[in-house]
């Protein structure tokens, strides 16, 4: 567009480019007769379309000049052919306008310009369409050309800038998460390993070593398969390769990281119990094991979770109280919403003055502290087997004597199998008798059972081939052992036995068990036990078959000594008499047993938690009276009246059966959960199913600890393991989590260190 302004000497005309969405430039006055202002011809057509006055000078006819006897002027057609092409009407000369505004902007070529199109103006009419073909082939006037487009077509230096910095970003953006896809590939790696309890390290890592550690070997294998790994490894900086072994341990320990604070989301505003139990690793250092449990709503049963493994300098109740404390404040759980502790029998931990039992309630005396039921059943299997009764103690002396035997030498253990396959019998494994493995008597005595007719053979093999004396000695002496009237008749008596306690125990050691399922299957043992004791008959088969064994391998049935009653000192410590073998094994040796079996159980499980299960009990069979109402409103804040008419509707309705399993239990919570009404009841089962019964978890972790920390990793630093046991025993947990929280817990930890922008 063109717009006129007045000036003394001349008119002048402006010229201006319209406003664009790009670009605005800035408004130029021109002389249209200046060589210098000379018009294009896209700008000329708009002129002679627009000028329309006095001011408008005439374009239509050009000057004419005489070149030889023709008389020549610049023709308007060229405009058509030659889109760059300006004319001067003052000058009566063409310019190029590219090149005359542009012959300095880039620089090439420069010493080439055509000054005839740039300063003086070209007038040679005659030879115009050539030498216009000629500049326009011309590489000073292709840059030129190049320079004007840009210009035209260009940006202003703050979009420029913008674009530049957008620019940017989305590279640092792109580059970013590169990084973070290859944190990811790490942090799978690292999950696999620890999920399995695989170790990580090698002896030697160098990139000449053949094996280096099974996190290095895995790396080296995906990166055969994965572009980005690869690249990674291969063109990446060689100090921010993120393989050593202190990535590793950050690595586990931002994911230790998010895992509790996933657990402390679960539990935030509940009421949890807390479980602990001690061992120590192979590295001969003590370790606690802090389970915690809880309510969930939405499974409607009680879970357990693992939250950390503690090393104890020392076993005092103090030393333990305080490192528990320390466990629990990581997740923000206070002494106040804890309803229950679970611990072993030890006095460090159930003292009544000054255990942890007693230290805790002084912070919170509504807290209820349970003895493992598990422990406690192991502790009466252990006292009824004491000395008290020596058939019994004999006969579990011969047991692991032949354990040790058999299994303490492979050539041996060779020769028994050989013979169990000879006779087409499954060899069932010979187990040891230990004192803290809940349900390895169960297990040895089934074996020496059903392997009894092989082990004999195996024996008497060992004593002919031995050249040996000891060890034909021991073959010797344990043959005569297992082939006496007083083994078999303590196997086949401990055997019936020690399979119901082997169920109870299991039954025990279930994750969602409650107190009263663990009352009531306790219970159903010691009426057993009494059952037995008063049945005739299941004695008479016993013995039985007792003889049948006896008879099929001639071993000789003692005969009782008929004696008055004596005060010396001698072998039979009762005056009570027998008249046959029969009466006498009974009364000494098979009521003694259950005696003790009983005993054992009435004293070990009539702990503190016992009013409270009998009260759940009454209510889960609709039998609940005032006593019982008093101990629940108390232990669980409840609104009395409210909860007795809740339990008054209950019994109304028949979908809310009696009875004390677990599966009731569960039943009815999932029904209150459905109405909704029954605010008071419905918290009473959730905070009783809290309680927990035993310590299994611990254990279970215990074991698993024995996996990670072997004689090869034994100087494992602490924070190490207890990343790795978290996640070793929390696996379901740990395959949940998602990876970029872990990289943004990574990235947090040693944010002025990582020299990968994550």
């Amino acid at each position: 567009m063109l717009r006129k302004t007045k000036s003394t000497s001349t008119t002048l005309y402006t010229f201006f480019k319209p406003s664009s969405p790009k670009q605005t430039k800035t408004d130029k006055i021109c002389d249209p007769c200046d060589p210098a202002n000379a018009l294009p011809k896209y700008q000329l057509e708009k002129k002679e379309r627009i000028m329309k006055g006095p001011f408008c000078p005439i374009l239509e006819v050009y000057p004419r000049s005489k070149f030889g006897n023709t008389l020549r002027s610049f023709n308007k057609s060229w405009y058509l052919s030659f889109d760059w092409l300006e004319y001067s009407p003052k000058l009566d000369r063409a310019f190029c306008f590219p090149c005359r505004m542009f012959v300095t902007s880039s620089g090439l070529n420069a010493g080439y310009t055509d000054l005839a199109f740039t300063q003086v103006g070209f007038k040679n009419w005659n030879n115009a369409t050539s030498k216009f073909k000629m500049h326009q082939n011309t590489k000073n006037h292709s840059h030129n050309v190049k320079a004007h487009s840009d210009f035209l077509n260009g940006k202003s230096i703050n979009i420029v800038l913008d674009d530049c910095k957008t620019l940017l970003i989305s590279q640092k953006e792109k580059q970013r998460q590169n990084n973070r896809s290859i944190m990811r590939r790490l942090i799978d790696v690292t999950l696999c390993l620890a999920k399995s309890g695989k170790p990580f390290r090698g002896h030697h890592e160098n990139m000449s070593s053949v094996s280096k550690g099974l996190f290095l070997d895995f790396i080296d294998v995906l990166k055969k398969y994965d572009n980005v790994l690869e690249n990674h490894l291969e063109k990446g900086a060689l100090n921010a390769k993120y393989l050593s072994n202190r990535i590793q341990n950050d690595l586990l320990t931002c994911i230790n990281n998010v895992m509790k604070r996933t657990i402390q989301s679960k539990i935030k505003n509940r009421t949890v119990s807390i479980m602990a139990d001690e061992t120590s690793d192979v590295g001969h250092h003590e370790q606690m094991s802090v389970i915690i449990r809880y309510f969930d709503e939405e499974k409607c049963q009680p879970i357990e979770y693992f939250i950390g493994l503690q090393r104890l300098l020392s076993v005092t109740s103090e030393a333990i109280f305080n490192s528990l404390s320390i466990q629990i404040s990581n997740l923000n759980i206070e002494w106040k919403s804890v309803i229950a502790v679970c611990f072993d029998g030890a006095s460090a931990m159930s003292g009544k003055f000054n255990g942890v039992q007693a230290k805790v309630k002084e912070l919170n005396p509504n807290i209820s502290y349970v003895h493992c039921y598990g422990h406690c059943l192991n502790l009466v299997l252990v006292d009824c087997l004491g000395s008290k009764n020596r058939v019994i103690f004999d006969f579990f002396g011969c047991v692991q004597l032949i354990y040790s035997f058999i299994e303490g030498s492979p050539s041996r253990h060779a020769v028994l199998e050989r013979i169990v396959q000879e006779t087409n019998i499954k060899l069932k494994t010979l187990k040891s008798l230990s004192t803290t493995r809940w349900a390895c008597r169960s297990e040895s005595v089934s074996a020496i059972e059903n392997n009894y007719n092989s082990l004999l053979q195996c024996l008497k093999e060992i004593s002919e081939t031995t050249t040996q004396p000891d060890v034909r000695v021991q073959a010797n002496g344990i043959i005569y052992q297992m082939k006496s009237y007083n083994f078999i008749f303590a196997l086949y008596v401990m055997k019936p036995l020690l399979a119901q306690i082997q169920i109870v125990s299991a039954k025990l050691q279930t994750s969602n068990l409650n107190l009263l399922s663990a009352v009531t299957i306790v219970q159903a043992l010691k009426k057993s036990l009494i059952s037995l004791r008063s049945d005739e008959d299941e004695y008479s088969r016993l013995y039985n078959k007792v003889l049948d064994v006896c008879n099929a391998y001639q071993i000789e049935i003692p005969n009782v000594k008929h004696r008055r009653v004596s005060n010396k000192i001698d072998n039979n410590h009762t005056q009570h008499f027998s008249l046959d073998k029969k009466s006498e094994m009974k009364t000494t040796v098979y009521y003694v047993v259950l005696d003790d079996l009983f005993n054992g159980l009435e004293n070990r499980f009539s702990q503190e938690t016992l009013n409270l299960i009998n009260s759940i009990s009454c209510m889960m069979q609709h039998k609940i009276e005032s006593l019982d109402i008093d101990i629940l409103t108390k232990k669980f804040d409840l609104h009395r009246d409210e909860f007795e008419g809740e339990l008054r509707l209950i019994r109304a309705i028949p979908d809310f059966e009696g009875g004390t399993s677990n599966n009731t239990i569960h039943k009815w919570l999932e029904k209150l959960s459905t109405l909704g009404n029954f605010i008071n009841v419905q918290k009473t089962l959730k905070l009783f199913t809290t309680i927990p019964v035993t310590t299994c978890s611990c254990e279970r972790a215990f074991s698993k600890l024995s996996l990670v920390k072997t004689k090869l990793r034994s100087q494992m630093k602490q924070n190490r393991l207890d990343s790795l046991m978290m996640i070793f025993v929390e696996q379901e947990l740990a395959s949940q989590i998602n990876p970029d929280d872990i990289i943004d817990e990574f990235k947090s930890m040693y944010p002025a260190t990582r020299r990968l922008e994550l």
